[in-house]
């Protein structure tokens, strides 16, 4: 059995006087809803104090709370198109890379066979003499 009084609840050892789940519903309802502390605490019947000292308390288990607006049309068909355009580039750019290493192995297999330097060598040139 849970003790619940009114006002602010003492903290019994570990355990508070309120419980825990009742606590996370009053942050919880802090943090999504457009009242502040003074009326949360008048909704759920404890004090302002309590409220704000839950809310840093309690606020980061509760993780991140962002409610976004659902998506229009517009936006959804954007979204879609991005998502095909990311595949598509992401398609091309591996075989971009295919190609790459492709021909980096032909370059090597000719200068082996062929015993000659195909690539340029870095570094500072040589003057003509």
């Amino acid at each position: 059995m849970q003790i619940i009084t009114k006002g602010a609840p003492k903290k019994l050892g570990r355990e508070y006087s309120h419980d825990l789940s009742f606590i996370r519903q009053v942050v919880s309802a802090y943090l999504t809803g457009t009242e502040g502390y003074v009326r949360t605490a008048r909704r759920f019947n404890v004090s302002k104090k309590q409220v704000e000292q839950w809310v840093s308390k309690f606020s980061s288990d509760l993780g991140p709370q962002t409610i976004s607006p659902p998506m229009t049309e517009q936006e959804q068909q954007d979204l879609e198109f991005l998502k095909k355009q990311k595949e598509e580039l992401e398609r091309q750019l591996a075989e971009a890379n295919r190609k790459i290493f492709g021909l980096q192995t032909l370059i090597d297999v000719a200068e082996e066979s062929l015993q000659i330097d195909i690539r340029k060598k870095s570094g500072p040139k040589q003057s003509k003499k």
